[in-house]
């Protein structure tokens, strides 16, 4: 059961949390902190995806879409272990010309992008975590622990 969503204030439960591929580098949206707090699994992006700005809307469209409740059962698909693909007008209507698929899995503590985000005892510290990935279809490489592995690149 999901705990109510907003505080008073109408602040997320969240926090997105970015890191810059380089050190001096634009810091990149790569995950959240919180979503655990609510009963939800934390989200985790591909850093190159979508740059600074984008990556951080499409994981804030992706928590307003599965909060809905007509979305609600497609989560629990997800953490069933089914791999769910919504187009991107369906994530959000403004983006009708985009032509992306944004992807949704899944995703163990012992993926190579959860280890870099949150540390090798993230299950030790909060067994109940779970972590869902966001990923535009087509871009294969960013389901792949190699690709994580000393750091995502240009």
């Amino acid at each position: 059961m999901l705990k109510p969503f907003f505080d008073l204030k109408g602040v997320p439960p969240y926090i997105i949390h970015a890191q810059p591929l380089e050190l001096g580098e634009p810091l990149f949206p790569v995950h959240t902190h919180g979503l655990v707090n609510i009963g939800m699994p934390e989200f985790i992006f591909d850093p190159l995806a979508f740059g600074p700005q984008g990556n951080a809307a499409r994981i804030n469209l992706s928590f307003d879409f599965f909060i809905d409740p007509q979305n609600f059962g497609l989560l629990d698909r997800i953490l069933k272990g089914e791999i769910i693909k919504l187009p991107a007008i369906k994530l959000c209507p403004e983006f009708k010309s985009e032509p992306f698929t944004y992807c949704y899995r899944e995703v163990c503590a012992d993926f190579e992008a959860v280890k870099q985000a949150y540390g090798d005892g993230i299950k030790m510290e909060i067994p109940e975590i779970r972590f869902v990935q966001i990923w535009v279809d087509g871009d294969d490489y960013a389901l792949t622990d190699e690709y994580y592995r000393g750091g995502v690149t240009y």
